[in-house]
């Protein structure tokens, strides 16, 4: 797929091609009124240094955040910082098209149709989040070959799996914070903060100096408000996470780094301990199923 550099291109290519498009403008030309158009918008921003206003919301981009936008919110992006280069990454895609390779079982259109008051527009990606974010559009933006729209519609689908995971993961954490009925409401944003950084290498001293905590108080106060320890709530979530990637089609060998685990030795004993069977078996389970 060729990659575009101009907005306008990009929302006509995707409307008439009735799938997505993706555009990496060269650079920015001046700055947009608030605007909407036909098309969900993925709004990736590497480097941060503006502000992003969409709907009645504005949110000061950190590098890294990810942005989800539909049909009907209008949104501008404002630069701030113009000693930061802004390298933007925008992909379009087409409402039709997304509810056609969803299914019962898997919404894709999530990302754009979830919207709670607590909302959030933005996701957070980490770096490990970021490079597996840029590896599907590197594999989107290969151009020519024989198989290359059946292969573009397959990586496609695995980008889409991944982000709407990502947001179901972030809306989640949300809604533990909101009903759960903790004593203490860190407690709350610590498991928001475990949700979003499921995939990288959480450890208790991380999160504590996240937090301003001390180790012990942190343990304590998980414990007391959850009945459970941080690392057992962590490898139960990363379970969770392996199982629905397992399910949907990723190989153990991707699954076990994606899911936060070192190495598979660890992947393995936990995976076994909770589910009871082997990754690989899972999975046989799951295809026999």
């Amino acid at each position: 797929m060729k990659v575009l550099t101009s907005y306008s291109e990009g929302i006509e290519q995707c409307m008439n091609s009735r799938s997505f498009s993706i555009v990496h403008p060269h650079k920015q030309t001046g700055v947009a009124g608030k605007h909407s158009h036909c098309c969900y918008e993925f709004y990736f921003s590497p480097g941060g240094g503006s502000t992003f206003l969409i709907g009645d919301k504005n949110y000061r981009v950190k590098p890294g955040d990810l942005f989800m936008i539909n049909q009907n919110e209008k949104h501008q992006a404002i630069q701030t910082d113009s000693s930061i280069s802004q390298e933007i990454l925008t992909i379009f895609i087409d409402p039709s098209y997304l509810e056609s390779i969803s299914t019962e079982q898997t919404d894709l259109t999530y990302c754009f149709t979830h919207r709670t008051r607590q909302f959030s527009h933005r996701l957070s990606l980490t770096p490990d989040q970021q490079r597996r974010f840029t590896y599907y559009l590197t594999r989107l933006g290969t151009e020519g070959g024989f198989g290359q729209d059946v292969e573009d519609r397959s990586v496609f689908s695995q980008l889409m799996l991944f982000l709407t995971k990502l947001a179901a993961d972030a809306a989640s954490g949300e809604e533990l914070g909101k009903h759960r009925p903790y004593s203490n409401t860190k407690v709350s944003d610590i498991i928001t903060y475990i949700h979003y950084n499921i995939d990288s290498q959480l450890s208790i001293g991380e999160i504590a100096s996240h937090f301003y905590l001390s180790t012990s108080y942190l343990c304590r106060l998980f414990k007391r408000d959850t009945g459970t320890t941080v690392n057992s709530y962590i490898t139960s979530r990363r379970i969770e996470l392996a199982q629905t990637l397992l399910s949907g089609g990723y190989s153990v060998n991707e699954v076990y780094s994606m899911c936060g685990f070192n190495d598979y030795s660890n992947f393995f004993k936990a995976f076994t301990k909770k589910v009871g069977i082997s990754p690989r078996k899972y999975v046989q389970s799951s295809l026999s199923g």
